[in-house]
């Protein structure tokens, strides 16, 4: 599968997944099926700062949609509330999680310093309350570490969600299924769809459930 077909697997995921939170009542297989999405896209963060020119540029672009989808997070996702301080939305953590990345590459040579800014972006994501919180952080240290062996990339991941993760995300280990099918062909270049969905999605959700539900 090409990077362009894991996002898109990864989007129709977190669609079905925030359709079933906002829209059904949290229908459980719909949400089972949700868990695919973070997985893919910790991966693809892991390849995306390989594959970047420039990764500071990519974490501004990744901390700019953070804030731009801050608002339509919480309205669709958090009662229709505009700021919800007890939750921040996955690209706080995926940019907490690429923030790690340029530190390990920068300070490879000491594993002091590696292990202060792996403790530190699993603290931060806690404190900031982001979804997936420190687990996220970690799964994507595991995608980092294991990047050219499958399998311990895979059990890694599986025991991060299998035992440190609450149970319902046991489930999203199923998307090493996709993850192991990747071809490192990156396929249509649809980069601001892909970013500019999450909060467009979540906005229409949110306007759906004001017209038709509430």
């Amino acid at each position: 599968m090409s990077t362009f077909a894991l996002k898109l697997l990864a989007v129709v995921s977190m669609l079905i997944d925030h359709s079933s939170v906002v829209l059904f009542s949290n229908n459980t297989t719909m949400r089972m099926i949700g868990r695919l999405a973070f997985p893919i896209y910790a991966f693809m963060i892991v390849e995306g700062f390989h594959h970047t020119r420039n990764p500071k540029k990519y974490l501004l672009r990744l901390i700019a949609f953070a804030f731009i989808s801050e608002i339509p997070f919480d309205l669709a996702l958090h009662k229709g509330v505009l700021f919800y301080p007890d939750a921040q939305n996955v690209f706080f953590t995926l940019s907490i999680g690429l923030a790690m990345l340029i530190g390990l590459k920068q300070f490879k040579s000491s594993l002091y310093l590696c292990s202060i800014i792996v403790l530190s972006a699993c603290a931060y994501a806690e404190f900031m309350h982001t979804d997936y919180s420190y687990r996220g952080i970690l799964v994507i240290l595991m995608f980092e570490l294991c990047r050219d062996c499958p399998l311990a990339r895979n059990l890694s991941v599986m025991a991060v969600f299998m035992k440190i993760a609450y149970w319902f995300n046991g489930y999203a280990s199923v998307a090493l299924l996709p993850i192991s099918l990747y071809n490192g062909k990156k396929g249509p270049s649809w980069k601001y769809f892909f970013y500019s969905f999450y909060p467009v999605h979540l906005l229409i959700l949110y306007f759906i459930r004001q017209k038709f539900i509430n």
